[in-house]
């Protein structure tokens, strides 16, 4: 089964662009504040030269039904003029299933510091055997219903984690 999520947001920064581009191109950093991920590491490449570092974490996905879950993902995160672009990778994970995270973040100058436009995508990859009866089916369709769910609040959840961590920079900058 796979399900996909988009969100798309804005934040306004009282930051320099180059103080902006930093911290989006810090995940460590620009996610301090991302209850929703575990295990969050960067593999260090050298971004800034073309060899991309490599994102990795799990969401924790706890839907009543199924319990908890963890879902791993992996990124290649490459550093762009405007800021910083990610990029989902396949995994081949030994449980349950694995997570697509990709994303881009591009800051643009504003008339008080500036901006950063966010946009990710979500895609929830998850193995599960062929329904053979109408049962199966049924359980199926409960399994996509709560995955689907779970999927639209860790989104939700996504741009005020991402706000909190921008005022944490703000605070320090000023």
């Amino acid at each position: 089964m796979d399900l996909k999520h988009e969100v798309s947001f804005v934040l306004d920064l009282e930051l320099p662009q180059e103080a902006a581009r930093a911290f989006v191109r810090d995940v460590p950093r620009s996610l301090s504040q991302a209850t929703f991920l575990a295990d969050l590491q960067v593999v260090e490449g050298q971004a800034a030269h073309g060899v991309p570092k490599v994102v990795t974490a799990t969401l924790p996905v706890n839907a009543a039904l199924f319990g908890q879950r963890e879902l791993p993902f992996r990124s290649e995160l490459t550093y762009t003029e405007e800021g910083a672009r990610l990029q989902g990778l396949p995994l081949d994970p030994e449980g349950p299933g694995w997570a697509e995270v990709s994303g881009d973040a591009r800051v643009v100058a504003a008339e008080r510091g500036c901006r950063v436009e966010y946009h990710f995508s979500i895609g929830i990859h998850l193995a599960l055997p062929a329904p053979e009866k109408w049962g199966g089916r049924a359980l199926l369709s409960m399994i996509e219903f709560t995955a689907r769910n779970v999927l639209q609040q860790v989104m939700a959840r996504f741009p005020e984690a991402v706000r909190q961590a921008a005022r944490e920079v703000e605070a320090t900058w000023a």
